[in-house]
């Protein structure tokens, strides 16, 4: 079995600083899109190099504006298919329906774990 870390002991030494921030957040009034999320975008956006960077809710929103941004760079097209783990998590598959595609289940190689496109469902 492997033992997940004790969170408590790995976060320990950045309590004071993660207690300061939150306060700052908490006594701010900003808990959607404010002060904090528009600097962590910029800040995030420079450190990948890039111009922007948009913070969002969830993976499921991450996802599908990926797949939209694909669609209206001509990259994918409604109707294509996108090929995911056979056991892949439900928002996987929310953003690949909700943007028009097709989802192909794939079972994963036993010996790598990732997807085996030999093994199509």
């Amino acid at each position: 079995m492997i033992k997940f870390p004790d969170l408590q002991k790995v976060n320990k030494r950045f309590e004071d600083e993660f207690q300061k921030q939150f306060a700052l957040f908490l006594s701010s009034g900003s808990y959607i899109l404010g002060g904090q999320v528009t600097s962590f975008e910029k800040r995030f956006a420079e450190y990948c190099g890039t111009t922007y960077c948009i913070g969002v809710s969830n993976g499921l929103d991450a996802l599908t504006l990926i797949f939209e941004a694909y669609k209206i760079l001509g990259d994918l097209k409604t109707g294509d298919e996108i090929i995911v783990p056979a056991n892949t998590y439900i928002a996987s598959i929310l953003s690949v329906v909700n943007s028009g595609f097709t989802p192909i289940f794939v079972e994963p190689n036993s010996s790598t774990l990732n997807i085996d496109p030999r093994r199509n469902c």
